[in-house]
């Protein structure tokens, strides 16, 4: 039988040590797990220092080129479908549909490995981080009304540690910040619209703290603008400065991060030329990084995707991706058929501990929620098993008493409908099998005037 002191963690190697190696962990699982091994590590895994240096390394490492595509299967194989450009693979399987949120079918964005997740039919929009399997459910503020909503995006503030998601229309933009759990409505101050049909639209891409769109302007100009977290303003980058003449050959087509570089995506259609160019981290200039030749793609789609070894991969058409080696000017094409479908997008997978935790987040029992909430509620939940639960109109009868509620476990998709003369009991049934309820409280929304 081991003894007392066989169990203890051995006191000779210093913290710092420690948190060097864990942070070299790229099993996100692992880390969670070792949270349990003392309180010490504990805290050194909760640290947001911590988090941030195991986010680079994942990022900085060469095997991190792991994507999602953008868009659940059809009917008959439901899920995400995930891609691994390692030039040795190609189908790295899929986050399965029992492990994605009830009701989301579409991933619009990433930063930091928090997804911003949509269902293509409702205006229904959450967070999520499927390393962890935190989710928080956002609802779409209808005083928004707006023509259409151009672009999203999410965007982190190291300075404050506040996930903000950004929603921007024609004129207007608003953002949602998760530490104050409350929207903000502002003028752009120009008018600004999608490319339609390009792959970027709807994908802000959060690199160097920033997120950052390509928009075009009434008088179709296209610009990079992007989200500064620190005055909550829409800005705009000036494009390398061999691109700014309106009568260039290049069209300025997408952006892209490669190893946390903001890279800008010109291409010639009529020449079939295409280039990358580079910005340099911390101050507004680029650099030519890589030109192609006698390259043809869909001009509206294509976009560079991630860096392998010493190739660059570029998607050329919707599962179609050229792997474009930077030292013999060589190409080799190779076609992704799980990923396949015109609507397709990938979004970078992350080993990421990140999630927002600055929510006001406070337990309430079902009668308190059936008295204060009226409407579809937040909720956060970061373990297995732990039920959600918001305000529906169900059919029939009870279709117009807001009060209804019903309950929904994490696995299986199905639901429990929970009367009124029930829900406490059940409730705490669910509460003591499986964890706590957390309920997240209605957001302030701007005035209707705003």
């Amino acid at each position: 039988m081991a003894t007392e002191s066989e169990k203890t963690i051995p006191s000779n190697i210093p913290p710092e040590i420690i948190e060097i190696i864990l942070s070299k962990l790229s099993s996100v699982k692992s880390l969670l797990r070792f949270k349990t091994v003392s309180k010490s590590w504990n805290t050194i895994i909760s640290d947001p220092l911590f988090i941030q240096n195991h986010l680079d390394c994942s990022n900085n490492s060469p095997d991190n080129n792991l994507f999602i595509s953008s868009y659940t299967c059809g009917s008959d194989s439901r899920g995400f479908p995930m891609v691994d450009f390692e030039v040795r693979k190609s189908d790295a399987g899929k986050i399965s549909e029992e492990n994605i949120p009830n009701g989301y079918n579409s991933i619009l964005c990433e930063c930091n490995g928090v997804l911003l997740l949509s269902n293509l039919f409702d205006v229904k929009y959450g967070l999520w981080n499927p390393s962890i399997r935190c989710e928080m459910f956002l609802i779409y503020k209808y005083e928004f009304k707006e023509d259409y909503i151009v672009d999203y995006g999410i965007c982190y503030d190291q300075i404050t540690s506040d996930f903000k998601v950004v929603f921007i229309f024609p004129t207007k933009y608003a953002i949602y910040s998760c530490n104050n759990n409350s929207w903000t409505k502002k003028n752009l101050g120009t008018s600004y619209h999608t490319i339609g049909g390009t792959a970027g639209s709807g994908l802000g891409i959060f690199v160097d703290g920033a997120t950052y769109w390509i928009l075009r302007d009434n008088m179709i100009s296209i610009h990079l603008v992007y989200f500064d977290p620190r005055t909550d303003e829409i800005k705009r980058l000036q494009k390398p400065e061999q691109r700014q003449s309106d009568d260039d050959k290049f069209q300025l087509m997408n952006i892209a991060s490669l190893r946390g570089r903001l890279c800008l995506y010109f291409y010639n259609k009529k020449e079939r030329i295409a280039q990358i160019w580079m910005k340099e981290k911390g101050i507004d200039k680029w650099k030519e990084f890589i030109t192609f030749h006698n390259f043809e793609a869909p001009y509206k789609l294509s976009r560079p995707i991630c860096l392998v070894e010493n190739k660059v991969v570029i998607q050329k058409e919707e599962n179609i991706f050229v792997y474009y080696n930077t030292s013999t000017d060589k190409s080799v094409k190779k076609e992704f058929v799980h990923i396949y479908g015109d609507r397709r997008k990938l979004v970078p997978y992350r080993n990421s501990l990140y999630f927002p935790t600055g929510v006001g987040t406070k337990k309430i029992k079902a009668q308190q929620s059936r008295e204060k909430y009226f409407g579809p509620l937040f909720i956060k939940r970061s373990n297995e098993g732990v039920l959600r639960e918001f305000p529906i109109r169900s059919a029939g009868s009870d279709s117009e008493n807001p009060r209804s509620l019903f309950r929904q476990r994490r696995t299986g998709g199905s639901s429990v409908p929970c009367g009124d003369a029930h829900q406490d009991a059940a409730l705490r049934r669910g509460e003591r099998a499986d964890g706590d309820v957390v309920v997240v409280e209605q957001p302030r929304w701007p005035d209707k005037r705003d």
